[in-house]
Order: structure tokens, then C-alpha cells, then sequence
């Protein structure tokens, strides 16, 4: 008997997306599955639709709460699973129809705790880009250990910061789940979850469609001292990580840290808010570990100008930034 894999869907007002989404999860070629859509207080017919979606399939479970947000959204799913391995799917994305028995191979195969696998951001226009493409071959698997993924992943190789587009034994839930953040919640889990994980198979191919909305929560001018989230959250990683002696993997984080700090800076300056003690506490962080980003060859040539520039104050780079990137 294979294990049974319970996916975890969050849904707040997406009619027009989440039966796309769905149908890509019933299709599966791997078919021992729990759907769990939890229906996050929705104004529109979403939970109507995911009622509807229940009575097409056993395998669906459907859940009702107040509006509280995707991290409560997956937590109360967390709570309630039967699955021995867990994956997370967006409400507006889909996953080609292996996608979980790839995932699960993965596993099975190399005896890792987690798997990944490559995606494609679909934009406005329907075109798509592909994402992490690690090697010619998409049947190829690349094994790493948590401290090496997250390496990897500080530099944006090997993986993504999503906890979609992955696969988890259920015993890194077992006290582990989605903080109170409003962005940034995805990249808190799967850093505690590769921190957990004695193996983790990275796939080259793939096999999640995430879609991209013009007026997301991240494209959002009013949205934009959320992104402040992302700057809590590099403060919690430094404050319990346990590989911050490993020279190579501390460049790695500081290089992520110091190139999220520059981008929520930049987006603070649209807030309607001043923000200053926010400000200042960024402008801490960027002179603190600009130095080990400036001297890093592997950090992208962008984020150790924009240090370098820094040197010279907040005013001359966003003089720069506003007439050259921007």
C-alpha cells in the first residue's frame, strides 16, 4: 500500500481559480491523496465551489474558518491530516499530473525527508518562464543535505523559498507550523523544515505552475510595509541558527539577508508611513553584513553594487536605484 500524501489548499476568494487547481490534484497519476481545501472566510462563491468540489470526490476534505489568513489557513490543515507525507499547493496554481508521484519517488529512492522539484512562473500574459532548471537531464535527482540545500537556496540555486513545490515527511510538522506573518511565512517554514532534514532530492524537473496576479498581495502599493516581514524574518534565522560558524553557508545567508533588507527598503520608501525606527533598524542590518557580501564573488554583481553604494549613504543609492534600476 502506497502511504497516503495529504495536500494542503488554501483559498481566500479564488472562484475563478481553484477548480483548475483541484482538478490538476484529482488527476494525479499517484492516487492515494487527501485534498484539504480550507476555505479562509471567502466573500465570493469559493466556499460554495469547494462544497461543490467535496462532493465529486472522497478524497476531498473541505474546512470553514473566519478569515485569519494562509498561515492559520495551513495550520488548522496541519492539525487535522492523515497523511504520512505532506505538500502544500496554492489555490491559483496547478501541478502537472505527476507532480506527487515524482515528488514521492524522490523519497522513496533516496530514503530523504524531503523532496523538491523545478516550476514555472506563469504571467499575466500566459507565457511562461521556467525555474530553477539545475541540469539537462529532468530525471535527474540531486541529493543534499539541510544545511547545503539552504546554501543553495540563500542564493537562489537548487530550489525555491516556497513551501509549495516540495514534499515533507509529516515529522517535521510534528511541532513545527506557519508564523504569524503576512509575507515571508513560506521561506520560516521551509527553513525549519531543511534544518530538520538529514536528506533532501532535489528534482530537476517541473512540475508546479505558479501563477503570477497583477494585483497579488506583492504588487499591492498598500501592501507594501508588509514586506517588513521578510526583515523579521532573517532576524529570527540569525537568532537560532546553528550554522552560522560554517563560513561558506554564513556568506550564503548574509548575502539573502543584505538583498532582502535593500528590497524592503526600497518598498518602505512607497509606503504612506514613515516607518523611521523600520528604517533605521534595515540600515543597521545593511552596514552590519554588507562587508561579507561585497567580498563574496558568488553574491549576484547587483546586490554588492547596491552595497558598495551604500557606503555613501541611503540618499545615493536611492538616487541610483530611482535613475537606473527603477
Amino acid at each position: 500500500m502506497t502511504p497516503l500524501i495529504s495536500i494542503i489548499i488554501p483559498v481566500y476568494n479564488l472562484e475563478n481559480h481553484i477548480e483548475r487547481c483541484v482538478e490538476s490534484l484529482v488527476g494525479q497519476s499517484y492516487q492515494n491523496i487527501e485534498i484539504i481545501l480550507v476555505n479562509d472566510g471567502s466573500t465570493d462563491n469559493s466556499g460554495v465551489i469547494c462544497d461543490n468540489l467535496k462532493n465529486t470526490d472522497s478524497r476531498i476534505i473541505v474546512i470553514h474558518q473566519s478569515n485569519a489568513g494562509v498561515s492559520k489557513a495551513r495550520n488548522n490543515a496541519l492539525d487535522i491530516m492523515y497523511g504520512d507525507y505532506v505538500t502544500f499547493v496554492d489555490g491559483d496554481d496547478y501541478v502537472s499530473p505527476d507532480f506527487i508521484e515524482t515528488l514521492y519517488n524522490a523519497i522513496s529512492s533516496t530514503g530523504a525527508d524531503i523532496s523538491t522539484c523545478g516550476h514555472f512562473r506563469v504571467n499575466y500574459d500566459g507565457t511562461m518562464i521556467r525555474v530553477y532548471n539545475n541540469s539537462d537531464d529532468d530525471n535527474e535527482i540531486i541529493t543534499l543535505d539541510g544545511k547545503n540545500s539552504l546554501k543553495n537556496m540563500f542564493y537562489g540555486k537548487i530550489c525555491s523559498a516556497s513551501s509549495g513545490s516540495k514534499l515533507y515527511n509529516k515529522k517535521l510538522f510534528s511541532s513545527l507550523r506557519y508564523p504569524d506573518y503576512v509575507m515571508g511565512e513560506d521561506t520560516f517554514v521551509v527553513y525549519h523544515a531543511f534544518r530538520q532534514a538529514s536528506l533532501i532530492a532535489h528534482t530537476n524537473k517541473p512540475l508546479y505552475y505558479y501563477i503570477q496576479h497583477e494585483m497579488s498581495v506583492t504588487n499591492k502599493k498598500s501592501n507594501y510595509f508588509k514586506f517588513y516581514d521578510y526583515v523579521r524574518l532573517y532576524d529570527h534565522i540569525l537568532s537560532c541558527d546553528e550554522f552560522l560558524n560554517n563560513k561558506d553557508y554564513f556568506l550564503a545567508l548574509a548575502n539573502r539577508l543584505i538583498e532582502n533588507n535593500f528590497w524592503v527598503y526600497m518598498k518602505l520608501r512607497n509606503c504612506t508611513g514613515m516607518y523611521l525606527l523600520e528604517k533605521k533598524h534595515i540600515e543597521a542590518n545593511i552596514k552590519k553584513y554588507r562587508k561579507y557580501v561585497i567580498n563574496n564573488p558568488l553574491a549576484e554583481p547587483r546586490v554588492r553594487a547596491a552595497c558598495m553604494l551604500s557606503y555613501g549613504g541611503m540618499k545615493t543609492l536611492n538616487f541610483v536605484y530611482d535613475k537606473i534600476i527603477n
